[in-house]
């Protein structure tokens, strides 16, 4: 499609047959749903051209990178059950800063975005907060419904830095009902973390200040073990570091 609009439909995303005097749908109306749908998943600038294809390591890759890789083509290769339904089940990428867990969540969204076309969202867990917390105050005309609408209602949605502030007793209730809405209602969750679940890599224990319990209601942690499946990436190195070093060899 060229700065002119399609020449096939005229932007109209119908094509008339004159012989039959049937219309359907203009092959340019898809792409047009797609890319409407790239813009609406709230992606910041940054993390817009992550993909698996371009998710590399400059160095060694460890076994647990190539298996955090793999286990997101596994994921968008099932995210269709056999009745054409959208799998319940999410993702949850663990471990430190900058090994690269936005980078895979980014990755899963947008292929599933272009693969099967459904409605995505990206949001950042500090922001999420601020927002909610933002709704109390006098002559904000966004309610807190309103705000979580979209959310509750994506086909896939990623909730970016999970447990990175710890937030108010009504505004944990709050994402709890963000994320147990979507448990109901069987749509997938992504979320990325710095901190665990349980266990560590090779049920490693770990220290307390750096489990999820302790900056989200258990209750929320409770939920994230029957929604989505951990994977941990705290076994490599640096991957924003690798990646810059890499892009400037």
């Amino acid at each position: 499609m060229n700065e002119r609009g399609c020449e096939f439909c005229r932007d109209r995303g119908w094509i008339v047959d004159l012989v039959t005097n049937r219309a359907r749908r203009c092959s340019c109306y898809q792409a047009r749903v797609r890319s409407r749908r790239r813009d609406a998943l709230g992606i910041p600038p940054k993390y817009a051209d992550c993909r698996l294809s371009n998710f590399r390591l400059a160095g060694d890759v460890s076994d647990q990178l190539l298996e955090a890789r793999r286990n997101c083509d596994r994921y968008i290769e099932d995210f269709l059950e056999r009745d054409g339904s959208l799998r319940e089940t999410g993702l949850v990428f663990v471990g430190p800063s900058g090994r690269g867990k936005t980078h895979l969540a980014v990755a899963v969204l947008c292929e599933l975005v272009e693969q099967y076309g459904v409605w995505g969202r990206f949001v950042d867990f500090t922001s999420l907060v601020a927002e909610i917390q933002a709704t109390f105050q006098q002559g904000v005309e966004l309610s807190q419904a309103d705000l979580l609408r979209p959310l509750q209602e994506a086909d896939v949605l990623v909730v970016d830095e999970l447990g990175a502030r710890r937030p108010t007793p009504f505004v944990s209730d709050t994402l709890y009902l963000l994320i147990n809405s979507r448990y109901m209602a069987r749509r997938p969750t992504l979320f990325t973390s710095n901190y665990y679940l349980n266990t560590g890599e090779d049920g490693a224990d770990i220290p307390a200040d750096r489990m999820l319990a302790g900056r989200v209601p258990a209750s929320l942690v409770s939920r994230l073990h029957q929604m989505a499946k951990p994977i941990s990436i705290d076994a490599v190195g640096d991957y924003r570091h690798e990646l810059q070093a890499y892009q400037h060899r």
